[in-house]
């Protein structure tokens, strides 16, 4: 029991003694307050666990205290960097996913838009825009005037435009 009195009373002093270098340098390299404290914390822990086998040397127990907290604040920083590159990739795949979402449900929509279409509007459309027929093409393959074809054309985009305001 005085053992473990003797420990507090040399550990209280180590601490008034550090606390505020090591909060300092800490503050120098990590730039943020609560996580500089944080890793001070972490190292008067790791110095708590390990109290016995420091040297009893002033001079070696603060190069340990600096050595402790050096590698905390590495781990803090490889910690980090992996946590940002695993919610970065999450990020990545939620959005690319998020946009397969949207490409699916407009393209279901484009369907649904050329199956309420009058037939021959919705073929004189497919073959302008997914054949890439010019209007004398398409005027031409169907026996129509350029004129008819450039109405339908006009009444495919106008249900278009109206039926995908939402997506545009």
């Amino acid at each position: 029991m005085a053992l473990e009195s003797t420990k507090k009373k040399k550990f209280s002093v180590l601490f008034d003694r550090y606390y505020k270098r090591l909060l300092g340098y800490a503050l120098k390299v990590v730039k943020q307050r609560d996580l500089a404290e944080e890793l001070v914390q972490e190292t008067f822990i790791k110095v708590w666990e390990n109290f016995e086998n420091i040297s009893k040397e002033e001079r070696s127990i603060e190069s340990y205290f600096i050595k402790v907290l050096k590698h905390k604040i590495i781990d803090n920083y490889r910690k980090d960097r992996t946590r940002d590159k695993h919610v970065n990739l999450y990020k990545l795949n939620t959005e690319f996913l998020e946009d397969v979402d949207r490409e699916w449900e407009l393209q279901k929509e484009i369907d649904r838009i050329y199956e309420a279409l009058p037939l021959k509007t919705a073929e004189i459309f497919k073959l302008s825009r997914d054949k890439g027929l010019t209007y004398p093409e398409i005027a031409s393959q169907k026996n129509i005037s350029v004129k008819t074809v450039e109405s339908h054309i006009s009444k495919a985009l106008r249900v278009f435009r109206e039926q995908l305001k939402d997506y545009l």
